[in-house]
């Protein structure tokens, strides 16, 4: 079973490597500015704010479902009587620590029994209205709303940039932040608890040619500057590793509890 399990993750790591379409190589090769629209899975959508894109595809190859379901039900909490709880993990990319715009928000969650992520992504900073009022609408349909560090930065960092825009959020799922019970489990086994050492020593990878956290705003300006989106690419790609890694480390969790 350990050996299956190392096999696996080696596999979704590698999934998540490969994550790069056919029109980014292409533009890698040509030298050429790739247009945010050429953007694998992409979409305009539109909302009372304005519009942003949308990113959707499904990510079963990286987690089942079923190991989600059974760890949400290890890990949160049911009212009496009630049914299994809905959840939603997020990640945001903003372009600083405080009173900036955020410009990228990462969610994944289950829909019709598959894994699906969404991510919402502004083309310019004048889009940010139009993202969070698209996820304070996806949020309203979740119990839980799972992060890593979220109570401390996502969540008041929406909550911030929500008042900067006059909107009223209506979404109130629960929070359930993972770096609290990483902490508690093990602090005093590992170095820290930063998300990418609990990928090395608990999910058992490690990270190649992603794109450092420091970077991503510099990737974003320019980005804005020049509409040239090859390595926007690779700060999407940087949002889904830490949601799947974020999924992960949830049942990981779960299963840690249980022992």
């Amino acid at each position: 079973m350990l050996e299956e399990s190392i096999k696996q993750r080696i596999e979704n790591l590698r999934l998540v490597l490969r994550e790069r379409t056919p029109a980014a190589i292409t533009a890698d090769t040509d030298n050429e500015p790739l247009s945010v629209k050429d953007l694998e899975d992409v979409s305009e959508v539109e909302c009372g704010k304005g519009g942003c894109l949308l990113i959707e595809k499904q990510v079963d190859r990286y987690l089942s479902s079923e190991a989600l379901t059974n760890a949400a039900e290890t890990l949160l909490e049911i009212e009496d009587g009630g049914s299994a709880p809905t959840f939603i993990f997020l990640d945001l990319e903003t372009t600083g620590f405080s009173a900036t715009p955020l410009f990228l928000a990462g969610t994944l969650f289950i829909r019709k029994g598959h894994l699906k992520m969404m991510q919402f992504l502004a083309r310019d900073y004048s889009e940010e209205g139009a993202i969070i009022a698209m996820l304070d609408e996806l949020l309203a349909d979740f119990d839980f709303c799972i992060t890593f560090n979220g109570k401390s930065f996502d969540v008041p960092y929406v909550r911030e940039r929500a008042k900067y825009h006059k909107i009223d959020l209506k979404a109130a799922p629960r929070q359930f932040d993972l770096l609290h019970p990483a902490r508690r489990m093990w602090k005093h086994s590992l170095p820290n608890c930063r998300l990418v050492t609990l990928e090395w020593h608990i999910l058992g990878r490690r990270r190649i040619g992603d794109v450092p956290g420091w970077e991503v705003p510099c990737i974003y300006h320019d980005f804005v500057h020049t509409k040239d989106a090859r390595k926007l690419r690779d700060v999407l790609r940087h949002n889904l590793i830490d949601v799947v890694s974020m999924a992960e480390l949830f049942v990981s969790l779960a299963g840690a509890a249980k022992c």
